[in-house]
């Protein structure tokens, strides 16, 4: 059951921070890499291996709505997208063709581009995504670097891949092979500027299968994300930038997505890197999360009421940081079947939008997929 296979990644979420995040393809790796060792996949059922591609949440960044030829119906409640941005209120790419027994586990969606990562019991964690236009590059050195923005937990600022040989043809357009990581990693363009990545993250024997599924890439798609809750109010100028997704009994849904206030979202804007007024909200079932809310025991929390619901909440002063500022988060075990955990952090002054705030405007629809939206705003 996917169920299961879900208990990690809401535990990571509910337990840590979001790390600031740098586009860095060979680093995305290594946390992949990390992550798979920790969980020892070895030669195990497909439920563990889902595990881990859903903790892993992809490895590359997407594809961008401009290219896609295509609008959403939400796209203004979700801020003007600019530069190639990708639209968070759908999804916008599909795996056409995995190897036996994989199925797709997670994925993300940022301004930057969109991913999807899958598991199979014997072949390993696979990705694929796509990059924005004029956002990596092959440079004279014959090194693939992509520029510094924030795309999802697992990318990291470091290093770039050594570009290899050229690939085969896929739909079209140039391949190359990249270098510097575990895997096979296949990258092609897509469309002019724009770079696309297959990648089987657990060895290098497998191009035979990334030049296959590159081929079958499916771009154009329209899938809908579901959120387990919806925004009764919000001031003007917040707009969702980014989320991660899972995937359970065929539907996507929204475990985690920050909101930005931004009047227009590009390429570059920065998701889930704890900077200031950038709220990040995970709900889930709760009976798929393998922890409880965890707190800092050596600062103290309080309790609130909002909607009914007990919560607990943790202030923090950030004294590491040279601005000073704070950082809240809100946290509850069971709203109406759902484990709800809004954080905030405010560098240099007050916070403006506090996850009390956030909390009192939203409204936890249960556990019922069918009563979720596919727009949380209001």
């Amino acid at each position: 059951m996917l169920e299961q296979s879900l208990q990690e990644l809401f535990e990571e979420q509910a337990e840590a921070e979001p790390p600031p995040g740098r586009v860095a393809v060979a680093d995305v790796i290594r946390q992949g890499r990390l992550r798979r060792r920790r969980h020892r996949i070895g030669a195990v059922c497909a439920p563990v291996l889902a595990a881990v591609a859903v903790a892993a949440v992809a490895l590359t960044g997407a594809l961008p709505s401009g290219i896609l030829g295509r609008t959403s119906p939400q796209a203004g409640r979700y801020g003007q997208l600019a530069g190639g941005a990708f639209d968070p209120s759908y999804l916008g790419i599909k795996l056409g063709w995995l190897p036996a027994g994989a199925v797709v586990t997670g994925g993300e969606i940022t301004p930057g581009g969109e991913a999807l990562s899958a598991a199979a019991p014997h072949s390993g964690v696979w990705a694929v995504g796509v990059y924005a236009p004029k956002v990596c590059q092959v440079t004279k050195t014959r090194r693939f670097e992509c520029l510094p923005f924030v795309n999802t937990l697992t990318v990291f600022a470091g290093t770039t891949l050594s570009a290899g040989g050229r690939g085969p043809v896929v739909d079209g357009h140039e391949s190359r092979w990249l270098q510097g990581g575990d895997g096979a990693i296949l990258a092609w363009q897509y469309a002019p500027g724009a770079w696309a990545l297959a990648e089987h993250a657990s060895s290098p024997d497998g191009t035979a299968t990334a030049v296959r599924i590159a081929r079958a890439v499916e771009y154009g798609q329209h899938v809908p994300v579901r959120f387990a809750a919806r925004f009764t109010s919000l001031p003007p100028g917040w707009r969702i930038s980014g989320l991660q997704l899972a995937r359970d009994h065929g539907v996507y849904f929204a475990s985690t997505y920050a909101i930005v206030r931004a009047r227009t979202i590009m390429p570059t804007t920065a998701v889930f890197t704890g900077a200031s007024e950038e709220p990040r909200i995970s709900i889930g079932p709760a009976k798929i999360y393998a922890s409880r809310c965890s707190f800092n025991p050596a600062i103290s929390r309080r309790e609130v009421t909002i909607h009914g619901y007990q919560f607990a909440v943790q202030d923090e002063d950030l004294q590491d940081n040279q601005h000073g500022g704070v950082s809240s988060r809100l946290c509850a075990n069971h709203v109406d079947g759902l484990v709800v955990s809004v954080a905030e952090t405010a560098a240099g002054g007050p916070m403006g939008f506090a996850p009390t705030d956030i909390m009192e405007r939203l409204q936890v629809l249960g556990t019922n997929p069918a009563n979720w939206v596919t727009n949380p705003l209001p």
